[in-house]
């Protein structure tokens, strides 16, 4: 190619010029002809924005002969010779052919064919003897008089040496004008189309075929690209920047076409992708054949392809090109369009809730049931959004009551605190009887959960009177019993759930609920744990039911209470991993409080922290309601552990609702005060809350130590304090009583705590029991205390060998939970000694973190033998290997057999 204006052109130009060589190179033939005294007329045809601007301007500029140049604007094909006024301006034109031109287009009867013809060979008359290159943009735009003096003078180009370069956007309008036919005709007029950019590589160093898909080849759209990527800032994922430049362009290219065009491009913004000729053209209020004219000219221009924008930001671009109004009244239209259609209520929504229109009687049921469909898709806002337009368009008192209620179950699942403002216009329904009794139960969860017990007891006797022997009611009253027992019938829970108490069919909610229950009330705990997992089979947090990922929550819990931490775990982070992808910010909350309740009674104490406080992050402790004494109990718990007495302290000043402490919730939080008292010297304050604990448990009939081990708490705290030792023994043994046979966490801490009542000589093998029943359980940090107490029991019987060795396993255990107070009791030394590794970045040996049942078992893994092997060696189950190992691999960060240190062979068993 050859005349460019400088060699410091640059991208953003050159996206005009590119592959216009054969374009150049046939106005160089033209010129040239012109040149040598016969007129050419070169016509550059092509969509909007192909180039053919710059492709003439950069010709004229550098054709080194007098170029004048005219621009024809839609807006002024009013104005009489406006163009050729524009041609005239720059020459040294006579006053005689000045005032020629004023009259011919101040004429009211405009230009008579005596003055075209004058000003025709005036122009010719200037440049006789200098060569001349015209070039006229958007010629389609002409006005009516200057169209005419054109058609003169191509006639009388002759031996004229000028080169008349016109440029036009293909359009069936353009088509069919006379200049436009006449042109046709000329036989010294030649037609040069520019088409889209074929390429576009030499312009970017990536993202070529990206540029190629957003653009169609548009120089236009090309050369924003290349602007909004020198602007703006980079994407992380390398892909190429959408920024404003690149909508403007688009927007620009559609103004600039036939006036057809744009009202079709912003009906096919509105309707969508799925749109057709005829629902456009209805919409755009233009004929199908306006319309497919309108499409075909986006297409070949590259602002589409096959019929839709070629990326969303393009679409957009559209819509705000809308003032707000007009938006909404083509959002409008289009949802009757589509109403008048019969097509569903998941296609009209969308466009109904864009016009925000809520005035006819009809959008009613098509909010609610895109509403639903919303719901499950999990699309919680968007169902929030169609019921608050349902309740705004719904005339009848009772069916706005209904959608009020199903406001409030739908943003529970996202913001119980907002859910439970929604409360105050939802009761005088309630009052004036005209919810229904699924609605009035579906209230009873929010209103209780945001401390509305009046409101909530209100509810809970409408439900009662209106069906005494429902499935729902029966699920609301097991529910009642073990959240909330003050509200609960009396003998709605019986005194033992022994056997499975529910159908095949049941809900998931009653399922739930007949599990927590049964482990609650001392019922059989393996029947409980099974139909739990049942429950979170079948149960998912995306539930649209109006518990929602409650049922979830509560079989979880009876996991947890039931001591099947393991099992607890693995769907807790399970249902995490689904939550998360959902972004179900509720379900998440309440899978990780289960999830650090699991890691507190395993005495992981920094998981126990991470998994409370990414609870309250998602959802805020207003957001929790009563239910905030489970997420700030295991924080207050994990603190006071880990010796951060201060922090335990700060939490506790934290407000919670008074309603929390006639719910399961408040005992978490009280049992976690007791023990904060109890760690900083407050013995009658944390017997108090311990002994609290204990007689709302037993007036409620859920006193079971999986809940809170209240008897233990009062017992230590008694024992910590030196006074009323008689009545710790008394509290020790009734819990043992209570337990039975059965080894579990709560055994092995009252064994911990009987040995303190024992002699000297008596304290060592109830504490190995004691150790050996939490080494089972995994509950590292009471297995760490039981070894403290061990290692003193021994010190204080001068078995000093002993005492060292248990009291250096105890730190180990201590240090691995993070309880470095504990640590520092066990081994004060020791505990400065680690300081130091740690500071040389030393490392800690992960094996002493091992029991000893876990290091044999590992020990024979490690050369070799099968689970089968190491049960028949060491007289246990299989299922007890597969624990231990389970528990091992975690602890020292292994996934298989073969990654197990060999530093474990030093402790294989003598019989290996």
């Amino acid at each position: 190619m050859t005349g460019t204006s400088d060699g410091g052109t640059t991208k953003a130009r050159l996206a005009g010029l590119l592959e216009r060589d054969d374009q150049w190179a046939a106005l160089e033939t033209l010129l040239a002809d012109s040149l040598s005294g016969s007129g050419r007329v070169a016509l550059l045809t092509g969509p909007v924005a192909s180039g053919k601007t710059e492709l003439l301007h950069a010709f004229g500029e550098s054709c080194g002969v007098l170029f004048v140049k005219a621009t024809c604007s839609e807006f002024e094909r009013d104005l009489p010779l406006g163009v050729v006024g524009q041609l005239f301006h720059p020459l040294d034109v006579p006053e005689s052919v000045g005032s020629l031109l004023d009259v011919a287009a101040r004429s009211a009867e405009g230009p008579t064919a005596h003055q075209l013809h004058a000003l025709c060979l005036a122009l010719l008359d200037l440049v006789a003897d200098t060569p001349l290159v015209i070039g006229i943009d958007d010629v389609q735009h002409a006005d009516p008089s200057s169209s005419h003096w054109l058609l003169y003078l191509i006639r009388r180009l002759g031996q004229a040496k000028v080169l008349l370069v016109l440029s036009e956007t293909a359009s069936p309008r353009a088509a069919h004008t006379d200049l436009h036919t006449e042109l046709l005709r000329h036989p010294h007029c030649r037609d040069v189309p520019l088409a889209p950019l074929a390429a576009v590589d030499a312009l970017f160093e990536s993202g070529a075929a990206e540029a190629m898909a957003l653009s169609g080849g548009n120089p236009l759209l090309v050369r924003s690209l290349l602007e909004d990527q020198r602007l703006c800032k980079p994407r992380d994922d390398g892909g190429l920047v959408i920024g404003p430049g690149y909508r403007r362009a688009l927007v620009s290219c559609l103004h600039r076409c036939d006036h057809h065009v744009l009202p079709v491009a912003r009906a096919l913004a509105v309707t969508g992708e799925q749109a057709t000729v005829d629902s456009l053209g209805r919409l755009a209020r233009a004929d199908a054949e306006t319309v497919a004219s309108a499409l075909d000219v986006m297409n070949q221009a590259g602002l589409l392809a096959d019929g839709w924008f070629r990326h969303p930001a393009a679409r957009d671009a559209v819509l705000d090109d809308l003032s707000t109004q007009d938006r909404k009244e083509m959002y409008l239209g289009a949802a009757l369009l589509l109403h008048d259609e019969g097509a569903p209520a998941i296609e009209i929504a969308p466009h109904l809730a864009m016009a925000d229109h809520s005035e006819n009687p009809w959008t009613v049921p098509v909010f609610e049931e895109a509403a639903e469909h919303a719901l499950r898709d999990e699309q919680i806002d968007t169902a929030l959004r169609y019921l608050e337009l349902a309740h705004r368009a719904c005339a009848d008192a009772g069916g706005r009551a209904a959608i009020a209620a199903k406001l409030v179950r739908v943003e529970w699942r996202v913001t119980p605190s907002a859910a439970g403002r929604r409360l105050g216009a939802v009761v005088p329904a309630l009052r004036s009887g005209l919810l229904s009794d699924d609605d009035v139960m579906s209230l009873v969860q929010p209103m209780l959960w945001n401390g509305q017990v009046d409101e909530a007891a209100e509810a809970v006797d409408r439900a009662r009177q209106a069906s005494p022997a429902g499935i729902g009611l029966r699920a609301m009253e097991l529910w009642l019993a073990c959240s909330h027992p003050g509200l609960a019938r009396r003998g709605s829970v019986p005194e033992r759930v022994k056997t499975r108490t529910v159908s095949l069919t049941s809900g998931p909610m009653l399922k739930a609920v007949t599990a927590l229950a049964s482990v609650l009330t001392g019922g059989n705990n393996d029947v409980a744990a099974t139909d739990a997992e049942h429950v979170l089979q079948a149960a998912r947090p995306s539930d649209s039911g109006w518990w929602g990922p409650e049922s979830a929550m509560l079989a979880l819990q009876a996991l947890v209470y039931a001591d099947r931490l393991d099992v607890a775990a693995q769907w807790c982070d399970e249902l995490l991993d689904e939550a998360q992808g959902r972004n179900l910010a509720v379900a998440r909350a309440f899978f990780s409080c289960v999830r650090g309740e699991v890691s507190l009674r395993r005495g992981d104490l920094t998981s126990a922290s991470e998994h409370a406080q990414n609870a309250l992050d998602l959802m805020p402790a207003g957001g929790w309601g009563v239910a905030a004494g489970m997420p700030l109990g295991i924080l207050i718990n994990a603190a006071t552990r880990t010796g951060r007495h201060e922090e335990a302290a700060a939490l506790l000043e934290q407000p919670v609702p008074e309603a929390m402490f006639q719910s399961r919730y408040g005992l978490h939080y009280l049992h976690a005060r007791g023990h904060h008292y109890l760690a900083t010297s407050r013995h009658y304050a944390a017997v108090a809350d311990f002994l609290s604990c204990g007689e709302l448990m037993t007036s409620w009939g859920v006193d079971r130590p999986g809940v809170v081990p209240w008897r233990t708490s009062a017992a230590e705290a008694w024992l910590s304090h030196g006074a009323n030792g008689h009545e710790a023994k008394r509290l020790i043994t009734e819990q043992l009583e209570r337990l039975g046979p059965d080894a579990s966490r709560t055994r092995g801490v009252a064994v911990r705590l009987l040995a303190a009542t024992r002699r000297p000589e008596d304290r060592p093998q109830l504490l190995q029991d004691a150790v050996m029943t939490l080494e089972a359980h995994g509950d590292q940090y009471e297995l760490a205390r039981a070894l403290a107490d061990l290692s003193r029991a021994h010190q204080a019987l001068r078995e000093h060998r002993r005492a060292w060795t248990v009291a250096r396993r105890a730190w180990h255990v201590a240090n691995v939970c993070g309880a470095a107070e504990l640590c520092e009791e066990v081994l004060p030394s020791r505990a400065r000694a680690d300081e130091d590794a740690v500071a040389d970045e030393r490392p800690v040996d992960p094996i002493a973190t091992l029991t000893d049942a876990e290091r044999r078992v590992a020990a024979l893994a490690a050369v070799g033998y099968t689970n089968r092997e190491i049960a028949s060696k060491l007289y246990i189950t299989s299922s007890t290997i597969e624990q231990h190992l389970t528990r091992v691999y975690r602890k020292l960060n292994v996934k298989y057999r073969k990654d197990l240190p060999a530093d474990l062979h030093s402790y294989l068993p003598s019989t290996a």
